[in-house]
């Protein structure tokens, strides 16, 4: 397993300093964890999720959700631009194969724009993850506990 800290400092500094925090970097890390392993760009090596993060390109959710959101498309358009990717889902979703401060941008901008609070423990981080804005089609909830627990350990 590869963690990308570095690329996921570079993303921090892409966007404002109020979305860093020890509780987006825990929830960050637990997800990408809980997506790939840190070992995955591609879902299934030719599946439709791109990233650590598995950011899918579909119109409702994923990409298209950060690129149009309220909260997040004008940060995304800015994190966009300083990547060199035009802010369009196709584009952003086929950078994600390799751009791994992008993957890590968008997932923050993913959780921005959820209403609540960053959760602070497992079964909230879950709900949010599971239930609000990933929506993975399988969630394996029984995997959740040792992602949350990497997230805890590698936001130290």
């Amino acid at each position: 397993m590869s963690y990308p800290k570095a690329e996921i400092e570079a993303a921090f500094q892409l966007l404002p300093a109020k979305m860093d925090s020890p509780l987006a970097r825990v929830n960050l890390a637990a997800i990408g964890f809980q997506e790939s392993g840190y070992q995955v760009r591609i879902q299934y090596g030719n599946g439709p999720a791109r990233s650590y993060w598995q950011f899918e390109n579909g119109r409702l959710a994923g990409i298209n959700g950060v690129l149009t959101h309220r909260s997040s498309a004008k940060l995304a358009a800015e994190v966009c631009k300083a990547r060199g990717v035009e802010p369009e889902r196709m584009a952003v979703w086929k950078a994600m194969e390799t751009d791994d401060v992008l993957g890590a941008a968008f997932a923050r901008l993913l959780m921005y724009t959820d209403p609540f609070a960053l959760p602070d423990n497992a079964a909230d981080a879950w709900e949010m993850y599971a239930k609000r804005l990933w929506r993975p089609g399988k969630p394996h909830p029984d995997k959740w506990p040792q992602s949350w627990a990497f997230g805890l350990e590698r936001a130290k």
